[in-house]
């Protein structure tokens, strides 16, 4: 009988009860593959769309959920000689995260900043370099130039906004909630304004932002897309503010019309770039993600930059719909991780 481990099986889409522990069978690394022990999952909005039916991206039922995780390397194939047992890695995938073991392909191996914890290690991986492929890689961001940020108090919004002040970037953020702005100016952001007030209190400053990080969607975007500078680039990474309710058509069609959108006459006007990340699709052509992984681990070792983490934030495996629900309440600050151990 093959050894078996916990994890969390999506065999059916529904509300968070959905997300129970199972026993599945142990995976067995082949010749190109690494075996990790999962220390710490983390959790991410994708997660929730996907356990609600709505995650494009996700594999066909059933899967293990998860799309990161961090771990220590227990077993290798005969073919892999990128790490030895023992090393500490990212994960980063389709699906896997929310299970005790994982098994993880040659070419998709993530080395872990030398100087992180398991913890930090699996809130780091889609978050950094979501802000990472965002800022430096879509946008091209000069020094000098001025960043915005919106949910800047999530994990992505977080991790950019600590990319743009070390890259001397002047950041405005915005959150929904006072203390969450206040963590947002802590982490170095010039202000943090609200979702309804930040087009007005950038406008009074004269500020026109030459980048635009965009999580939200609907008049955020729109808005965002209207600010920005001559020449300045807006990024998609994720539509938050937009909810759908699969049994309820007014849903799908008041999401339509809140989706991320701009007429070509619109980007010609001012010479404004409109572009997305989904790392996800990037994952086909390793060649181009891991040069640049690396270029982002120089800048993130060289200034220390860390994920944020709570330790309120931290749920065990067996309460994985509560974490859910945690961050579709938009409650969190920075990462929400799992532990498989509980």
């Amino acid at each position: 009988m093959a050894d078996m481990m916990r994890a969390i099986l999506k065999d059916k889409s529904g509300g968070p009860d959905v997300l129970q522990i199972q026993d599945v069978p142990k995976p067995e690394p082949s010749a190109d593959e690494i075996l990790v022990e999962v220390k710490y999952a983390g959790v991410n909005y994708a997660d929730i769309l996907s356990r609600k039916g709505l995650y494009s991206w996700a594999p066909d039922s059933p899967y293990i959920m998860g799309l990161e995780a961090g771990g220590e390397v227990v077993a290798k194939g005969d073919n892999v000689d990128e790490v030895d047992i023992g090393d500490r890695v990212v994960y980063g995938g389709q699906s896997g995260g929310y299970a005790q073991y994982l098994t993880v392909h040659r070419d998709y191996i993530l080395r872990a900043p030398d100087q992180y914890n398991f913890k930090e290690i699996a809130a780091f991986g889609v978050n950094f370099f979501t802000a990472w492929v965002a800022i430096h890689e879509m946008a091209r961001a000069r020094r000098g130039e001025t960043l915005l940020v919106h949910s800047a108090a999530g994990g992505v919004g977080t991790a950019a906004i600590q990319l743009g002040v070390v890259h001397d970037m002047p950041v405005y953020g915005t959150s929904s909630q006072p203390h969450k702005r206040k963590r947002v100016e802590e982490l170095g952001a010039t202000a943090a304004f609200g979702y309804d007030t930040f087009a007005e209190e950038l406008r009074s400053r004269n500020i026109n932002p030459d980048c635009v990080i965009e999580t939200v969607g609907g008049e955020v975007f729109k808005q965002s897309f209207e600010l920005l500078a001559p020449m300045g680039r807006i990024v998609l990474v994720g539509a938050s503010g937009i909810k759908i309710n699969k049994w309820n058509p007014l849903s799908w069609f008041r999401a339509w019309r809140a989706l991320p959108r701009a007429k070509m006459s619109q980007v010609l006007r001012r010479s404004r770039g409109f572009m997305g990340v989904h790392l996800g699709y990037l994952l086909a052509d390793p060649q181009t993600l891991r040069p640049a992984w690396a270029r982002m681990l120089e800048v993130v070792e060289e200034h220390d930059l860390r994920p944020e983490i709570r330790e309120d934030h931290i749920f065990p495996m067996s309460k994985a719909g509560e974490a859910h629900e945690f961050i579709d309440n938009r409650k969190n600050i920075g990462k929400v991780l799992l532990d498989p151990s509980l």
